[in-house]
């Protein structure tokens, strides 16, 4: 069971690393983002506009990872970090959901 549990926990470190340097990526662009950690163990990020709110996540295993709503919508790699930020900047100017 160790070896399972160091596997997961190396997985739950890179989509908290992956989540960090989308924060980054936002916060650079000037947008209102917070990172938390809930009871269940998943990171997210949740990005702040008006009247309108989004939660990320970053979901993936074995090296592939991605970043994805809360609602389900895949938003890019997580190698695009760049990219994916400006999209979650239209997304909360435009406040499409």
């Amino acid at each position: 069971m160790g070896v399972v549990d160091a596997g997961c926990r190396s997985e739950l470190r890179e989509r908290q690393a992956r989540l960090l340097r989308l924060h980054w990526e936002l916060t650079r662009l000037g947008v209102r983002v917070s990172v938390c950690k809930p009871r269940n163990g998943r990171w997210k990020l949740k990005l702040r506009g008006r009247r309108w709110s989004e939660t990320v996540l970053c979901a993936g295993a074995e090296g592939t990872y991605a970043y994805v709503t809360a609602h389900g919508r895949l938003l890019g790699r997580a190698e695009d970090a760049r990219h994916v930020a400006r999209i979650l900047v239209w997304m909360l100017e435009m406040r499409v959901r």
